[in-house]
C-alpha cells in the first residue's frame, strides 16, 4: 500500500465524512486503511427469547380470534338450529276482525315443523302489514316450539260512494270501506254491522287504489264528522246515515231521522257546537227540525218539518174541518213563532 501525497490525497480528503463509516484513517493522518471484514454486533440471547415469545403470543391471539367465533357459531347451530326441541309446533294467531286464522297463516308463510329459530320474524310482520285490512301486526317467539301473531285489523267507519266511478257500498267486488284515516279496503265478510255502516258519497274522487290513503278533502271531513258526531249525538238516538261530498267547501250530512244538516269542510266542529244548541233550545216543541245550515256563522237557515197529520192532509188534498182556521195554518208556516224566536237565538239577538 503507497502513501498518498500531492493534490490527488488533498481532494480526496475533503470527502472523508462520507467514507468514515468504512475507512479509518492512522494516527499520523498519512495513511488510509481499508477494513477488509466489518463484523456486526451480536443479538445478546435474551433479547432474541423476548422476540419469539412476542410472536408465540400474536399467533395464539390471532388463533383464538379466529376459532373462537366459528366455535361459538357451531356450538349456536348444534343448540338451536339442529335442535329438535325448538321445532314449530303452535301457532298462536290472533285478531280483532274478519281476517281468518287459516288466511293469516298462508300469508305468513309458517307451518308446523319449522325451526323456530330460522324464521324471520321481521319479514312475517311486514309481509302480513301489507295486507290493507291490517293496521299493525305483532309477531314474536315463545321458546320452546311457539310462535305468536297478534293482528289488529282496520276498524270501518263508513262506506265509500261513487257513481261516476262504478264504487257502489255494500259490494264486496266494486265497494271500499273507509277507516278514520281514510285507508281504503275491502270488505270481507258484508254481515249485520258492516250493512249498518254510514256511506260517504262524492262525485269527483280519482280512481281510488285498496291500501292507499284518499286524497280527497272532503272525504276524509266527512269520515271525522261521523265520528264526532256519533261521540256527541248518538246516545240521544242520532246517528248518521249518509254524508254527501257537495264541493270542498261543504258536507251534507243526512241522519237516520232524516234531519239534513249541511257543515262546513274546515269548521264542521263548530257547526256540531251549533247543531247542539239548535237541537237543545227545539227539545220538547213538539217539533222536528227538517234541514240546518251550520256552514253559515251567522243567520243559520232552520226549517221544519210538518206533522204527520198535515203531511196526510197536504197528500189527501183536504184542508180539514180546520182549515179556515188561521192560527192552524200558521202553525205550520216556516215563519211561525217558534222559527222566529230560533233565528233570534242563533243571531244572538
Amino acid at each position: 500500500m503507497r502513501k498518498k501525497v500531492g493534490r490527488t490525497n488533498f481532494r480526496k480528503g475533503r470527502f472523508k465524512g462520507f467514507f468514515s463509516s468504512s475507512r479509518r484513517a492512522d494516527e499520523d493522518g498519512g495513511w488510509i486503511l481499508l477494513d477488509d471484514d466489518i463484523v456486526p454486533a451480536k443479538v445478546p440471547g435474551r433479547t432474541r427469547a423476548k422476540r419469539r415469545a412476542l410472536i408465540v403470543r400474536t399467533v395464539s391471539i390471532l388463533c383464538l380470534a379466529i376459532s373462537l367465533p366459528l366455535l361459538a357459531k357451531w356450538g349456536y347451530g348444534r343448540i338451536f338450529f339442529e335442535n329438535e326441541a325448538f321445532v314449530l309446533r303452535r301457532l298462536n294467531i290472533q285478531t280483532d276482525g274478519v281476517l281468518s286464522e287459516a288466511r293469516l297463516a298462508e300469508i305468513a308463510n309458517v307451518a308446523a315443523g319449522m325451526n323456530l329459530m330460522e324464521l324471520d320474524l321481521e319479514a312475517i310482520r311486514a309481509q302480513i302489514e301489507k295486507l290493507p285490512q291490517v293496521e299493525k301486526a305483532s309477531v314474536t317467539r315463545e321458546m320452546p316450539d311457539r310462535i305468536n301473531l297478534i293482528v289488529r285489523e282496520r276498524m270501518p267507519v263508513a262506506w265509500l260512494s261513487s257513481p261516476p266511478l262504478g264504487i257502489r257500498p255494500w259490494d264486496m267486488e266494486r265497494g271500499y270501506l273507509l277507516d278514520a284515516e281514510g285507508v281504503l279496503f275491502r270488505c270481507l265478510d258484508l254481515n249485520d254491522g258492516m250493512k249498518s255502516l254510514p256511506v260517504v258519497e262524492s262525485f269527483h274522487l280519482a280512481e281510488p287504489v285498496e291500501g292507499d290513503t284518499i286524497a280527497s278533502e272532503g272525504v276524509r271531513s266527512s269520515l271525522k264528522l261521523i265520528l264526532d258526531s256519533d261521540k256527541r249525538f248518538l246516545e240521544q238516538g242520532l246517528s248518521v246515515s249518509e254524508v254527501r261530498v257537495r264541493d270542498e267547501w261543504a258536507v251534507e250530512c243526512v241522519y237516520r231521522n232524516r234531519l239534513v244538516v249541511t257543515f262546513g269542510v274546515f269548521d264542521f266542529p263548530r257547526g256540531l257546537d251549533d247543531l247542539a244548541l239548535i237541537l237543545g233550545k227545539t227539545e220538547g216543541s213538539g217539533q222536528q227540525i227538517a234541514t240546518v245550515n251550520v256552514a253559515a256563522i251567522k243567520n243559520i237557515p232552520v226549517t221544519f218539518s210538518l206533522p204527520t197529520d198535515a203531511v196526510k192532509l197536504r197528500e189527501s188534498g183536504s184542508s180539514g174541518p180546520d182549515s179556515g182556521d188561521g192560527a192552524s195554518g200558521a202553525s205550520f208556516s216556516p215563519e211561525n213563532e217558534q222559527e222566529k224566536h230560533l233565528r233570534s237565538i242563533l243571531n244572538g239577538g
